[in-house]
């Protein structure tokens, strides 16, 4: 199997979201990434703080996105699949998805032995 990144992007912010909302989610979130690990498919994946900051090339410092209708990335997730078209069905039923965020996947790439 190959590993995958699910950068989490955008979603309902939790200040929006009822205290029974919240504990939905957090039940959907336990039953989704129990179920990863149970398959071992989970390899690991937090949250993120709010906010953070972007360094260029030239040494720029700025301001990372922080709104969800920029698309801030909120956590991420690193699975094993065996191709991008089954990692991305495992990010389909994903709660962040429920949230109104989007995943973005990709395949991360092995680094050679040296």
């Amino acid at each position: 199997m190959k590993e995958y990144l699910l950068l989490l992007r955008g979603g309902k912010p939790v200040t929006s979201k009822t205290e029974q909302e919240v504990k939905s989610e957090m039940q959907a979130w336990g039953a989704y990434m129990g179920g990863l690990s149970q398959s071992g498919q989970l390899v690991g994946g937090l949250p993120l703080v709010g906010g953070g900051k972007t360094v260029s090339a030239a040494g720029t410092i700025n301001e990372a996105v922080t709104s969800a209708a920029e698309g801030i990335v909120g956590g991420y997730l690193i699975i094993k699949a065996d191709s991008l078209d089954a990692a991305a069905a495992i990010a389909k039923s994903c709660p962040h998805i429920a949230g109104e965020g989007n995943i973005e996947v990709r395949e991360i790439a092995p680094i050679p032995a040296m």
